[in-house]
């Protein structure tokens, strides 16, 4: 269901997070996934385990279901005292598939050590050189300076893929951007009314003013989405809950996560102001989100259209 909403959606890709799966699982979730995509839609995943192993595994298992690309990224617990070990580190999951490779640029903690933005700029202009990487992710809350500079390094080589909507206009003109992502896209759109798809299309084919114009019918949304967003971010979650209601919002799946008990979802659970505030969020851009119940977001559209209820799964989920 996610697939086909994604390609209504107009999305050249599909982001494929296998969260709290065993390795049989993960390895049919690939398999569905490539499968109902064909050659209509990419399909990419991302490396968020925690062992070596467990890391190669998943590039092993994306490459064997057929998917394109893997966003990579060390895990939060992992340190780097030099700039030679984190390339080390990179290199050797980069070298270890032939997937084509995108790097995440994003603020925080884990690499000041490094750079005072977060982000080892030398050690991703080193990787840039690497046969297989292929775009770098610019996180939206990164400072303007480094994102400038990491464009100016990296945009001979890597595909730019900026967040931050607002300066997209400058991305596309001076670094060649041609893709946005990965974010909940789905929290600016319907698959009826594709303002984000549209957004970056019109910069693509030279229609700025038009752009700009739909940049400011959808920043209410895109406001909302980031006031909802800004205490968890820099912190360095990603409240998967949240971006799911989002996406069921406007016909995706839902569903909750298996792992209940994930440290973000007991910071930052998805309370009933908040999913209000996503619905708002909607109408406030012309979109009107379903008006299902948010039961059937909880088990998810499919298992609730085979007869799943909440109330079975309450041994699972404390739900509010």
């Amino acid at each position: 269901l996610d697939i086909r909403q994604s390609i209504a959606h107009g999305f050249f890709s599909a982001f494929a997070v296998p969260l709290a799966l065993s390795r049989d699982e993960r390895r049919a979730f690939y398999r569905i996934a490539a499968d109902e995509a064909g050659d209509d839609i990419l399909v990419s995943t991302v490396v968020v385990e925690p062992m070596p192993e467990m890391q190669r595994a998943v590039l092993e298992d994306a490459a064997e279901a057929g998917l394109s690309h893997v966003l990579i990224h060390p895990f939060p617990t992992f340190h780097a005292e030099t700039e030679d070990a984190l390339y080390a580190w990179y290199r050797d999951l980069i070298e270890h598939t032939s997937l084509g490779v995108c790097l995440w640029a994003t603020g925080g903690q884990q690499f000041q050590n490094l750079h005072p933005s977060n982000v080892a700029i030398d050690v991703f202009d080193r990787l840039a050189d690497l046969p297989n990487v292929v775009a770098v992710k610019l996180m939206a809350t990164l400072d303007l300076p480094v994102a400038y500079q990491l464009c100016e390094r990296l945009h001979d080589r890597l595909l730019i893929g900026g967040v931050h909507l607002g300066i997209a206009p400058w991305l596309v003109r001076h670094y060649g951007m041609q893709w946005s992502g990965a974010w909940t896209q789905e929290a600016l759109q319907s698959t009826g009314q594709r303002y984000a798809v549209e957004y970056l299309q019109n910069l693509l084919d030279g229609r700025e003013d038009e752009a700009i114009e739909l940049y400011w019918k959808v920043k209410p949304a895109y406001d909302g989405l980031f006031a909802l967003m800004a205490p968890m971010l820099p912190k360095g979650v990603h409240p998967f809950t949240h971006l799911k209601y989002y996406q069921w919002c406007v016909g995706g799946n839902g569903g909750l996560l298996r792992q209940a008990d994930d440290p973000a979802e007991r910071e930052f659970p998805l309370k009933p102001e908040e999913r209000e505030h996503i619905k708002a969020g909607y109408r406030l851009i012309g979109i009107e989100p379903t008006k299902d119940k948010d039961e059937v977001f909880v088990v998810g559209r499919a298992a609730h259209e085979r007869g799943a209820r909440a109330a079975d799964m309450a041994h699972q989920y404390n739900y509010a």
